[in-house]
């Protein structure tokens, strides 16, 4: 039997992982000073994907449109799918967070907007993962309050409550009066859909070509195979909507334990580092979590910019990880 069904989308595959893998490799030989403009770049790249999304908004996508289609409702950037739009917001919003706080008071509204604003594209792009996600970077702030020993346990109580109370209400009083904030709300009275009928039809596509995989790159091919006829519409699946079936389906025995692999390492990096409760290692760690997270409904890493975001979230942690040994 073949390695893959398909040589050639798995060879389109192995092609798409040079990106990411040169990003890991020079990120890891980079000096300190280097890796620091990780994240703020991030935040800057953020940014720029959301003011291109609000002219795609005010034009109703007849403007800065990379890619057709699309719901002229939701911000979608930079990306042609608004859940890997969100899932790069709330990445960028992490790394804002990050960004140390400024001294001087303009700079800290700067940064405060910075992250408001961020937070807010990523309620525009209507994704229910992303706007779910929205809990990660919240308590990234949390634990970057808790660090300053200026205030005591009272004092910082006192300050999170009022802000948590300020933010929720600023919100609702502005998805009330906002069209688009209310659809993204919405969104959420309507939680069924085609994936759990995809996943199902996946797990019988996964004991098929089970213990080989049919070949990375080659789902879209396969996956028609094993659909259930009462499943069948006028659209194509075209992914698993879910990475980790995706992955299982594509390399079989080999890619569970490759990903099992990949999470137990980075997992081994992650945990003693989070004792120190530092943002240059809060951040990468919370990112990939977000990646984690949304891949189970949604497929992230066969995004490029994600994928290349998350080698260097990796490299981060590792260098910080042999930093820390090297003491």
């Amino acid at each position: 039997m073949p390695l893959s069904l398909d040589p050639g989308r798995t060879l389109v595959a192995l092609v798409g992982l040079t990106a990411p893998a040169i990003l890991l490799l020079l990120a890891m030989d980079s000096g300190k000073s280097e890796r620091a403009l990780i994240l703020p770049g991030l935040a800057a790249l953020g940014l720029a994907s959301l003011v291109l999304g609000a002219g795609q908004l005010i034009s109703a996508r007849q403007a800065l449109n990379w890619f057709p289609g699309g719901n002229p409702h939701q911000l979608y950037g930079s990306f042609a799918n608004h859940n890997s739009s969100g899932l790069f917001l709330v990445i960028a919003l992490c790394a804002a967070i990050a960004i140390p706080t400024p001294a001087r008071p303009a700079r800290q509204v700067i940064k405060l907007a910075t992250c408001l604003l961020l937070a807010m594209g990523v309620l525009l792009t209507q994704s229910r993962s992303s706007i779910m996600l929205l809990i990660l970077p919240a308590i990234q702030w949390l634990l970057a309050l808790a660090r300053h020993q200026s205030f005591n346990p009272a004092h910082r109580t006192a300050i999170l409550a009022a802000a948590i109370t300020i933010a929720l209400a600023g919100f609702a009083v502005v998805a009330m009066n906002n069209a688009r904030l209310s659809q993204a709300f919405d969104r959420f009275d309507s939680l069924h859909d085609a994936r759990g009928l995809i996943w199902q039809d996946s797990l019988i596509a996964i004991g098929r070509y089970w213990p080989i995989g049919s070949g990375m790159g080659t789902f879209d091919e396969v996956f028609q195979i094993d659909e259930s006829i009462e499943n069948v519409n006028r659209h194509r699946a075209g992914r698993a909507h879910n990475d980790l079936l995706e992955l299982v389906l594509e390399s079989g025995l080999a890619g569970a334990i490759l990903c099992l692999g990949w999470i137990a390492y980075i997992g081994r990096l992650t945990i003693p580092l989070l004792r120190d409760n530092e943002d240059r290692v809060t951040a990468p760690a919370i990112i990939m979590i977000a990646i984690l997270l949304q891949s189970f409904i949604d497929y992230p890493l066969r995004n490029q910019a994600i994928l290349c975001i998350a080698a260097s979230m990796i490299a981060l942690i590792a260098s910080e990880s042999k930093r820390i040994r090297m003491k």
